[in-house]
């Protein structure tokens, strides 16, 4: 169940929206190849926003749920995948963050 926000600042967003749609598809191969899951079990979004022009100029925020196969050295290379990926289309800064939620409180209803 990865779930990707890519908030992608405003001033990317206006010159780059076509390359980052049709990234999408690239990065949820991603996805699925480091974390052993169907497409149909990924959830991506692009977000523009408006942020300070110190920070990133693309944010990625994905969220797992745990699994033993998920190590801490196969996030550390998904990380470093999906901010080459999104550095080498945006040509900008990027930052990703992982989280992985609690099953005990995570709820959802599709």
């Amino acid at each position: 169940m990865p779930n990707a926000k890519l908030y992608i600042d405003q001033t990317v967003w206006e010159t780059q929206q076509t390359d980052f749609k049709q990234s999408l598809p690239k990065i949820r191969e991603t996805l699925c190849q480091y974390l052993t899951v169907p497409p149909t079990a990924c959830q991506l979004a692009l977000l523009p926003v408006y942020g300070l022009s110190d920070q990133p100029a693309v944010n990625i925020e994905l969220h797992l749920m745990p699994n033993p196969d998920r190590t801490p050295d196969l996030i550390c290379e998904l990380t470093s995948e999906l901010q080459k990926t999104i550095m080498s289309l945006s040509q900008s800064r990027c930052a990703v963050r992982i989280t992985t939620l609690n099953p005990e409180t995570y709820s959802v209803m599709k």
